[in-house]
């Protein structure tokens, strides 16, 4: 377990499924095709200063206020900030024409097909005054190698929160969460997310996230089907006052997500599985008809300052691929539990999620929905 001490409520009703064949004869992931070459190249000189305004369309609650008023002190630029809550509604804006933003927040899954189709300008912010900044292992994500049209924003980790004081028995990965524990039977929390639980169900039974294996798909739902009795609630609202207060003392979670929880409650520890888990992030990046380019990227790269970036991470929650954050997040007086960073064996555990075929996201949606019928 990481155990870093610092700094929808309805049951739902789960029935009984016959079994299936789960039978696959495709490729396990579509490949990831090539971006292409952005309408402008705008990668010429960095902007001395800026002044003005700069417009941000930003996932809810994924910035901190004070932050942005820093920088505004810090350059004179005002933000002005838009939310969104998922990124399929920031992608609907952006590909209508609507959208009239600089900077916009991409979560990994969306950002291949912005970029490749010219939505998004090509910046090179390796270039930049702080672009040095950015960690080895975070230049090349699949959808942006060399970092050319984003710039890292959040790490996302999904894995286990685990109540010690009331799980007695050793939970350390997949399988000792799908087994339930007995002291955790009937307190046990599931998002309603078919990747990260269908996921972690293949990841238990010696499968692989996106695998064109038939049989890894029949074991995983026998799994998932054995597991249903124990199950308290299968939702990803509300999962942090549940995990927080008690009502489950077992359930998965997201890295941010979890920390809050253990703010309010020290008995809670996070857990990397040992057969691996799935990371993902959200990058930051500037759209081509951007109004305010030069001050876009002026905010870009005030946020590659690892002490800038440490100020919101520690108020998200969650960790920025940056070299010198964790000596600025040490300095911060940080309220409740400290941003979970694993370590250099937990990391390495991690698999990046890229978008598997449509023969086999249609495989998971079928599973999905005779696990949930």
């Amino acid at each position: 377990m990481n155990s870093v001490k610092t700094g929808a409520s309805l049951r739902t009703t789960l029935t009984a499924a016959a079994g299936v064949a789960l039978l696959l004869g495709t490729s396990a992931c579509s490949a990831s095709s090539a971006p292409a070459d952005s309408p402008s190249d705008t990668a010429g000189a960095f902007p001395e200063s800026g002044s003005g305004e700069l417009n941000y369309f930003n996932f809810t609650n994924l910035i901190d206020p004070e932050v942005l008023e820093k920088f505004t002190e810090d350059t004179g630029i005002t933000v002005n900030v838009d939310t969104f809550s998922s990124a399929e509604e920031m992608v609907a804006k952006v590909k209508t024409g609507s959208a009239t933003y600089d900077v916009i927040t991409l979560t990994d899954f969306v950002s291949e097909d912005l970029i490749a189709s010219g939505e998004v300008m090509q910046i090179d912010a390796t270039a930049w005054p702080n672009g040095g900044n950015i960690e080895d292992d975070a230049l090349d994500p699949y959808y942006d190698e060399g970092r050319k049209y984003t710039i890292p924003f959040s790490e996302v980790y999904n894995g286990i929160g685990v109540n010690t004081a009331e799980v007695t028995e050793p939970v350390t990965s997949w399988a000792d969460f799908f087994a339930a524990p007995a002291s955790a039977r009937g307190s046990i929390g599931m998002h309603d997310d078919q990747t990260f639980i269908i996921d972690g169900a293949l990841l238990a039974t010696g499968g692989e996230p996106c695998t064109s294996d038939g049989e890894a798909y029949q074991r995983a739902y026998d799994l998932l089907e054995s597991f249903k009795p124990n199950i308290k609630i299968i939702s990803s609202d509300g999962t942090i006052d549940r995990l927080a207060g008690e009502e489950t003392t077992l359930s998965t979670m997201w890295n941010g997500s979890f920390t809050r929880a253990q703010a309010q409650n020290p008995d809670l520890a996070y857990v990397f599985p040992t057969e691996g888990y799935l990371s993902g992030g959200n990058s930051l990046a500037i759209l081509e008809n951007a109004q305010n380019p030069d001050n876009a990227k002026i905010f870009l790269n005030w946020m590659l300052d690892p002490a800038n970036a440490a100020l919101n991470a520690n108020w998200i929650k969650y960790y920025v691929p940056l070299k010198g954050i964790e000596a600025e997040l040490d300095k911060l007086d940080a309220e409740g539990a400290a941003v979970i960073v694993p370590t250099a064996e937990e990391k390495a555990r991690g698999t990046v999620q890229v978008p598997c075929s449509a023969d086999v996201k249609e495989q998971y949606d079928k599973l999905w929905t005779m696990f949930k019928g």
